[in-house]
C-alpha cells in the first residue's frame, strides 16, 4: 500500500492526465458508438465478413491489423457489427496519442497540445474514427514518423531495431503505407546504414528475417491475387482517365477547404475538413515548409503530402483519411510559425 501511495504522489500528474484523456476519448470516440443514427453501412457489414476467421484474413491480408482486432473481438463474444466501430475507435485513440507525440518532438509541447485538440475534434478524425472500417489505418503515417523519432532518441538501439522493424512490416499491410515507408527509408538511409554497421551481420540478418516473416502472408497474397498487390500500393484497377483525375483533384481540394464530396457513411455530407481558421494555419504551415526546406522532417511531410494526394486522386484504395494527419501536422507547423513570429515581435 505504501508503494502504491508513493507512486501516486510521485506520478499524480500522469495519473490525472491519463484519466482525463480516457474520459475525452470515451466522449469523443466510444460514447454512443453502437447507437449512431441510421443502420450499419454496407462497408461495415463487409468488414465484419472479411474478419470472420484467420483463414479469411490470410486470403485477403490487406488491412490485416484492423481485421485481426475485429476477429479478436468476435472471438471474445462480441458478434454485433458494433465491434467494427469499436476497433476503429481503438486505433483512433492510438492515432491521437501518436499525433501529440510527433508534434511534441517536431515542434513544441505548446504547439502539440493546440494542434492535437484541432486534430481530435476535426470532423474527419471523428467520423472515420467512429466508422466501422479500416480507413482509420490510413493514418498510419503517424506510426512511421514515430518510428523515426524513436530510432533517433533511443539508447537501446539493438532492441528498438527489432521493434521498429516489426512495426514497419505490419504497416505494409495498410494501403499506401509502402510508399511512405520508402520515403522514410530513403531520407534516413545514411542513419540506417550506420546503425546496421554497428549491429553487425548476425543482428542485421535476424532483423531482415523478422521483417520478412511478418509480411509473408502479404507477399503470398500479392502473388496469388493482383488485386491485393494493387490495394497494398493504393493503385486503381484500371488506368484512370485524365479528366477523372482532374475532377478528383478538384473534389479533394474542395473537401479540404470548401465542400466535402466523400461518402456520407463516414463523412458529414457537404462539410469541408478544415474551418476558415484551420485553412489559414494550413497555409502558414506550407509557408514554413517552404522557408525551411532543408529540414528532413519537412522533406518527409512534403513527400507524403504529394504521394497521398496522388494516391487519392487516381482513385485507388486510398481515402482522405490518409491526408488528415498530414494536413494537421502542417497546421501544427503553421501554429509554430505564427507563434514564433508573434514572440519575436512582442517578447
Amino acid at each position: 500500500m505504501d508503494r502504491f501511495l508513493s507512486f501516486i504522489s510521485t506520478h499524480w500528474r500522469l495519473a490525472v492526465a491519463s484519466i482525463g484523456l480516457g474520459c475525452i476519448a470515451y466522449v469523443l470516440l466510444f460514447r454512443g458508438i453502437t447507437t449512431l443514427p441510421g443502420n450499419y453501412a454496407a462497408q461495415e457489414v463487409q468488414t465484419k465478413q472479411e474478419s470472420s476467421s484467420l483463414r479469411v484474413i490470410y486470403e485477403n491480408p490487406v488491412n490485416a491489423p484492423y481485421k485481426a482486432l475485429v476477429w479478436t473481438g468476435q472471438k471474445m463474444g462480441h458478434d454485433s457489427l458494433a465491434v467494427t466501430r469499436i476497433a476503429s475507435a481503438f486505433f483512433a485513440v492510438i492515432a491521437a496519442v501518436l499525433f501529440y507525440w510527433v508534434a511534441t518532438h517536431w515542434y513544441s509541447k505548446r504547439v502539440a497540445l493546440l494542434s492535437s485538440l484541432l486534430f481530435v475534434c476535426s470532423s474527419g478524425f471523428l467520423h472515420i474514427g467512429r466508422f466501422g472500417s479500416a480507413h482509420i489505418l490510413q493514418m498510419g503515417t503517424l506510426v512511421l514518423i514515430s518510428c523515426v523519432f524513436l530510432m533517433r532518441r533511443t539508447k537501446h538501439e539493438r532492441l528498438m531495431s527489432y521493434g521498429i522493424t516489426a512495426v514497419i512490416a505490419t504497416c505494409l499491410y495498410v494501403p499506401g503505407m509502402a510508399w511512405f515507408a520508402l520515403i522514410g527509408l530513403y531520407l534516413m538511409r545514411k542513419q540506417i546504414q550506420h546503425l546496421f554497421g554497428k549491429l553487425g551481420v548476425v543482428h542485421t540478418t535476424l532483423i531482415f528475417t523478422l521483417g520478412l516473416s511478418i509480411i509473408v502472408p502479404l507477399l503470398v497474397g500479392m502473388v496469388r491475387d493482383l488485386a491485393v498487390l494493387r490495394a497494398v500500393f493504393g493503385l486503381p484497377t484500371t488506368i484512370p482517365n485524365p479528366v477523372l483525375i482532374v475532377e478528383n483533384f478538384l473534389h479533394l481540394g474542395s473537401s479540404i477547404i470548401y465542400r466535402g464530396y466523400w461518402p456520407t457513411e463516414y463523412w458529414m455530407y457537404g462539410a469541408p475538413l478544415l474551418t476558415v481558421g484551420e485553412t489559414i494555419l494550413f497555409i502558414a504551415g506550407l509557408l514554413l515548409i517552404m522557408k525551411r526546406p532543408v529540414l528532413r522532417g519537412n522533406y518527409f511531410l512534403i513527400g507524403t503530402l504529394l504521394v497521398a494526394t496522388a494516391l487519392i486522386v487516381i482513385g485507388g484504395s486510398a481515402t482522405i483519411a490518409m491526408l488528415i494527419p498530414l494536413v494537421y501536422l502542417t497546421i501544427a507547423g503553421g501554429l509554430f510559425y505564427l507563434l514564433d513570429q508573434w514572440l519575436s515581435v512582442f517578447s
